[in-house]
């Protein structure tokens, strides 16, 4: 049997890590307690520069992107190697000005840790600090580049956001989205794509009783039109009851998004100008959105939704279809199993311990590497409740989650292209 190797060793990297973890609460205080909320141009200024600072320390060249709605950081490490890595994570939140004065960084008994944005994305961007601290401290630098975007405007999304990833993206091998992690040891290997459409429908108003003959019902054709997508649609569950979170914990079932399905169409919002049940509508519209997995899924929906004008069942009436794809999905492929069972194996060997891959519905920076290049998501610190008041995140498992970050990015580095 072939000898495994290993590129770092991890019980030395869990000493230094749980060596460095009073520095690590120090530092996830200050920038908790910062201000840095979506669209606050001074203090997603100010926490852009204190991590900047910190690994700027450690090396990195550093550089600073700013619109009239924040700062953006990018950070680049260089080694003597040739593989290139890219991670992402964000230091806006979703809280105003005087958040943090309000209720400002806390530290429990039970290392559970309290405050605006501190799980979400804060104590994560001090994981990624740390995890290059300790390359440094072992002396690792076989990669050839690390790339570390920090976006200053994630929580509502922006040009400039999309503008970065679609410029680092391919100058890297593989991207690692540090957004928080799911719990018990779970990250996020798949996540939908996304696609908006507008159906409109023009049709021959008239008098409901007097002349149906001679009109069209706009609405009458857009209720085709929806049951043409329905069918388009994955099928639903016979009782979606039995899916809430409530009712699978009863039956003892962990949700990790295993019951989403392959592809959904929402039609979100309908209408129509006529206001009267005596008049037959002259117009209609729907505005949908849908979401899939795959690649192949999206652009099979996008061929389907597109046809729908050739398909229409009322006489006289127009349909026409506008929109597309905006999104493609985080795909699972082979590259990406390869690289999660890479983490498996670590988790396993380290910890004993079991890591559950989630599916996920909404979109993330991941969605947008993944068109380059291999991605994986949410290898963070774990995180409960976000964008809400009792936010809180388990720095328990602060260290852990660093030291399968670290050995991961060894070996990956070391292996890449992993066989």
């Amino acid at each position: 049997m072939q000898e495994v190797v290993y590129f770092m060793d991890g019980a030395k990297v869990k000493t230094f890590l749980q060596g460095q973890f009073a520095n690590y609460v120090k530092d996830l205080e200050a920038l908790t307690n910062i201000d840095s909320g979506n669209g606050d141009p001074e203090g997603t200024d100010r926490a852009a520069r204190f991590v900047g600072e910190k690994l700027q320390a450690l090396g990195a060249a550093i550089e600073y992107r700013t619109n009239p709605r924040s700062t953006h950081l990018i950070a680049r490490l260089k080694g003597k190697g040739t593989f290139r890595l890219l991670m992402i994570a964000h230091v806006d939140t979703v809280f105003g000005k005087g958040e943090a004065a309000k209720r400002p960084f806390r530290l429990d008994e039970n290392n559970i840790a309290y405050g605006p944005g501190v799980g979400d994305d804060k104590a994560t961007v001090i994981q990624t600090i740390y995890a290059m601290k300790t390359l440094q401290e072992f002396g690792f630098d076989s990669f050839g580049e690390i790339i570390l975007y920090y976006n200053g405007e994630e929580e509502g999304g922006s040009p400039t956001a999309l503008e970065i990833v679609a410029e680092l993206s391919p100058q890297a091998d593989v991207a690692i989205l540090m957004d928080t992690a799911r719990p018990g040891w779970g990250i996020v290997t798949q996540r939908k794509g996304s696609a908006n459409y507008d159906i409109k429908v023009e049709g021959i108003s008239g008098h409901a009783g007097n002349a149906p003959h001679s009109c069209a019902s706009a609405i009458m054709e857009l209720g085709n039109q929806i049951s043409l997508l329905y069918k388009l649609a994955s099928p639903l569950p016979e009782n979606p009851h039995e899916y809430t979170r409530e009712a699978l914990q009863q039956k003892g079932i962990v949700d990790h998004g295993q019951f989403i399905p392959p592809n959904a169409i929402n039609v979100g919002v309908i209408g129509s100008s006529n206001d009267r049940i005596n008049v037959i509508p002259g117009d209609a519209f729907a505005k949908l959105n849908v979401r899939c997995y795959t690649v192949a899924e999206q652009e099979r929906l996008d061929r389907a939704i597109k046809d729908l004008p050739n398909q229409t069942v009322v006489p006289g009436v127009k349909v026409t279809v506008t929109g597309g794809i905006h999104t493609g999905p985080m795909e699972k492929t082979a590259q990406v199993q390869k690289l999660v069972d890479v983490y498996k194996n670590i988790v396993r060997r380290e910890y004993d311990a079991e890591v559950i891959e989630w599916m996920a519905g909404g979109l993330t920076d991941g969605n947008r590497t993944a068109k380059f290049i291999p991605t994986i998501d949410a290898l963070g610190v774990e995180n409960y409740e976000e964008h809400t008041d009792h936010e809180y995140v388990d720095l328990n498992t602060a260290v852990p989650r660093t030291v399968a970050l670290v050995l991961l990015m060894a070996e990956i580095t070391e292996s890449w292209p992993i066989e």
